[in-house]
């Protein structure tokens, strides 16, 4: 069988073929990178009108947080470290981006690291972690700082005490726990601090006064130191008051005579003040009685309140104290409440001329309530029971009848509530022939 001829290409033909496709891309090289640009260009384009990129202020402050500090410093006016001011920032983003920012994307920090005690100023340093998006600027770009040395120092707590105890006692020294707290803060604020100091008033009391109290730090002059704290913050003070041996306060006794008027009562005896103080020798003070007597308060036939300030029976040997106010007595005098039953016959009152008018039942049983001298100055013609048929048509008909009584008096019920009346014409009466 014979051989087929295979043709074989030569070195010649493939090296033309190379240098031809080179010069293509030679020449069509700059229109391919312009197509790219052009395609680029267009995307952009495209994504910026449907996602514009903005540029504006992010509402919300954002903390600043100090970095660590060298070991014993600390930030003066800085109470826990955790923040030394708010920054603002301008941010330029998508608004899709930028409408989805939160104050934790944010980190704003300065950096301490190595400062030694005194004033710094240091950048505001600010970080965003999302993209794309940058922080355009930030206001303020720097914070001044102070850094000092912390340190403590245990100061004595001193109590005010304000006010008088009651007339008679005496105010001993007060006893305060823990008597000495401890100072803490910056070295230069912690050093101007002389003490703790709270107040307890003692006002008008007649017994120990105890509690807790807040305490509060001082400097030399009185003033307020900032930027320390004090440990504990609340101290236990008790200020023992006790009775002095020549004063002893007594209790009122009123003493009445007479008796009020028939039919009334006494309702309540009330005086002001309830106590008296007196003073004397210790050993008088001691022996008598704990009241004192008023001398006594006429209430003979009273029908109203008594108001009098009585003098005061008091015991030989002994002295009220004075700049106290008088004693005043109240007896307050009320009418004995009661009640009675009348029977009352109703009046017609408003009965067209030309018509009668039968009542059933014919009387009514009121039950009266008030002050027993006016139940007892009682007169017939005192209560009266009304029936208005005015403008009342012939029939039967239901009435209320209303009740009349002196002031002073209540109608508790009436029996029966509803009368019956039947109201009918005159009959014309026959003549009489002669």
């Amino acid at each position: 069988m014979a051989e087929v001829a295979r043709p074989v290409a030569s070195d010649g033909g493939s090296k033309q073929v190379v240098r031809a496709t080179l010069r293509w891309l030679v020449g069509n090289s700059l229109l391919m990178v312009l197509a790219l640009i052009l395609a680029a260009l267009a995307w952009v384009a495209a994504v910026e009108e449907e996602d514009p990129t903005i540029e504006e202020r992010y509402p919300q402050p954002l903390p600043i947080a100090p970095s660590e500090l060298a070991e014993g410093m600390l930030i003066v006016g800085d109470s826990d470290g955790s923040m030394v001011g708010r920054a603002q920032v301008v941010v330029r983003a998508p608004r899709s981006v930028w409408n989805s920012l939160e104050v934790d994307d944010f980190t704003v920090r300065v950096d301490l690291t190595g400062l030694s005690a005194g004033t710094h100023k240091v950048p505001v340093q600010v970080t965003l972690d999302r993209s794309p998006s940058r922080v355009v600027s930030v206001e303020p770009d720097y914070v001044t700082l102070e850094l000092e040395l912390e340190t403590e120092q245990v100061v004595p707590v001193h109590v005010q005490v304000k006010g008088e105890p009651a007339l008679g006692y005496l105010m001993q020294p007060p006893i305060v726990i823990p008597r000495q707290v401890t100072v803490k803060g910056p070295s230069s604020y912690v050093s101007q601090v002389v003490e703790a100091v709270t107040q307890v008033s003692v006002q008008d009391a007649s017994e120990p006064v105890e509690g807790e109290f807040r305490v509060r730090h001082q400097g030399s002059e009185g003033q307020t130191v900032p930027y320390v704290t004090l440990t504990p913050e609340v101290v236990e003070v008790r200020v023992p008051i006790e009775l002095s041996v020549y004063y002893r306060p007594l209790v009122v006794k009123v003493a009445l005579e007479g008796q009020v008027a028939p039919g009334y009562r006494i309702a309540d005896i009330s005086f002001e003040p309830s106590t008296v103080t007196v003073f004397g020798a210790p050993q008088v003070i001691a022996v008598i009685p704990g009241y004192i007597e008023t001398k006594p308060v006429n209430v003979e036939s009273a029908q109203a309140d008594v108001v009098e300030r009585p003098a005061l029976n008091v015991p030989p040997d002994i002295a009220v104290v004075p700049g106290q106010p008088p004693v005043e007595v109240r007896v307050s005098v009320e009418a004995i409440q009661s009640s009675v039953t009348k029977v009352i016959t109703p009046e017609i009152q408003g009965l067209e001329p030309g018509f009668t008018a039968t009542v059933s039942p014919e009387t009514v049983e009121e039950i009266l309530s008030g002050p027993l001298p006016l139940l007892d100055a009682l007169e017939e013609d005192d209560v009266r029971v009304v029936l208005d048929l005015f403008r009342l048509a012939p029939g039967i008909h239901q009435i209320e009848p209303q009740v009349v009584v002196p002031e002073g008096l209540v109608v508790q019920s009436i029996l029966p509530a509803t009368l019956q009346v039947e109201i009918s014409r005159a009959s014309t009466p026959t003549p009489t022939e002669e």
